[in-house]
Order: C-alpha cells, then sequence, then structure tokens
C-alpha cells in the first residue's frame, strides 16, 4: 500500500527536524571547544604575568569561558569573575586588557567552523 502525502511530509518535517537538532549540537561544541581554547590561552599566557601584574593571582585564577545556547542564538564568551576585572580590561586605555584581544583570535575560527559546518 502506497503512503499517503501526509505521510511523506511529516518523513520529510522529521528528517529536517533532525539535521536542525544535529547541526545545533554541533554548533554548541564548537561553542564548548573554542571557548575551552580560549580560557586555556590565556591561562597560559596570564601565568607569566602578560596582560596584568597578578598581585593576588585571584583574577587569573577565576576568569572563565563559557559557551551558551539561548533560544537560537548560540555561542560563547569570557569574563572576568571578580568585579575588578572590567578595570582590569580599560586600566589605562585598555593597555592591559586580556579579553578583546583573545576574542579576536578565537572568535574568528568559532565563526569559521560554523560556515563550515554549514557549508557541508
Amino acid at each position: 500500500m502506497a503512503s499517503s502525502g501526509g505521510d511523506n511530509i511529516a518523513i520529510i518535517k522529521k528528517n529536517i527536524d533532525s539535521i536542525y537538532d544535529r547541526r545545533r549540537a554541533a554548533v554548541y561544541a564548537l561553542a564548548l571547544k573554542w571557548s575551552a581554547n580560549a580560557i586555556r590561552y590565556f591561562r597560559s599566557h596570564q601565568g607569566s604575568d602578560e596582560y596584568w601584574n597578578n598581585q593576588t593571582k585571584t583574577a587569573k585564577d577565576e576568569m572563565f569561558t563559557k559557551a551558551f545556547i539561548e533560544g537560537d542564538i548560540i555561542g560563547w564568551f569570557m569574563s572576568h569573575g571578580v568585579e575588578y576585572g572590567f578595570y582590569l580590561e580599560i586600566k589605562d586605555n585598555r593597555a592591559n586588557e586580556a579579553i578583546r584581544p583573545i576574542v579576536s583570535i578565537y572568535a574568528p575560527k568559532f565563526l569559521a567552523d560554523v560556515r563550515e559546518l554549514y557549508a557541508a
């Protein structure tokens, strides 16, 4: 017995949903990968006080990255876990900023991977 047009539409919709879910998971995995690379880079460079004089080690130890999914938005960010982190970033006309230079390295790599995923 031949399947109805409605059955075919349901199968196609299920396949599209499955492709969407797999790509969404893949983009989140890429966000996890590049956020981990960014924080690893920061820790390896700030260990020698590249960005600022690490007097208490607290600011260095509490810097973090996080991948996220919020609705249809998937990405990652880098942030200080200390209240004065903002001042570390802007002090002396951003002479010792860490977040922007590191995100400038890793965000394009993340986006290139996402573009490659969607080109496939």
